[in-house]
C-alpha cells in the first residue's frame, strides 16, 4: 500500500542523483539501459526513492500535466497513474486529469 504524506512539497530534482530523481517521477522518458537523464524525467511526486507520494505533489503534477512536452500516450499513462494515487490518497480527480486518463 503507497504512504501519502501531507507535508509541503518542494521539487527534489536539485538534491537527487538522475537516476534517483526519475525514480520519483510519474514519466521517465529515458532509453531502456541509457545513463539517466533529469531532463527526460517529468513530474516528481515523492522527496526520495521509497518515500512517500505527497498529495501536494500529486496536485502540481495534475495541473502540471498537459503543459509537458511528453507524447500523448505518456500523458494518458501519467494521468491514470495519477487519478489511482489521488483516489488511494483520498483527494478529488479534476476533470482535466480525468479526461486525460480516459476515466469518468
Amino acid at each position: 500500500m503507497t504512504t501519502f504524506s501531507d507535508a509541503p512539497w518542494d521539487t527534489p530534482e536539485s538534491s537527487l542523483e538522475a537516476g534517483a530523481f526519475c525514480s520519483v517521477c510519474l514519466v521517465d522518458m529515458n532509453a531502456s539501459g541509457a545513463d539517466k537523464v533529469k531532463g527526460k524525467c517529468h513530474l516528481p511526486i515523492r522527496k526520495e526513492p521509497g518515500g512517500p507520494v505527497y498529495k501536494a505533489a500529486l496536485r502540481n503534477a495534475a495541473a502540471r500535466l498537459m503543459q509537458t512536452g511528453i507524447p500523448a500516450e505518456e500523458k494518458r499513462k501519467a494521468a491514470r497513474r495519477l487519478v489511482r494515487l489521488m483516489r488511494e490518497a483520498g483527494m478529488e480527480v479534476g476533470e482535466v486529469t480525468r479526461k486525460a486518463a480516459g476515466v469518468k
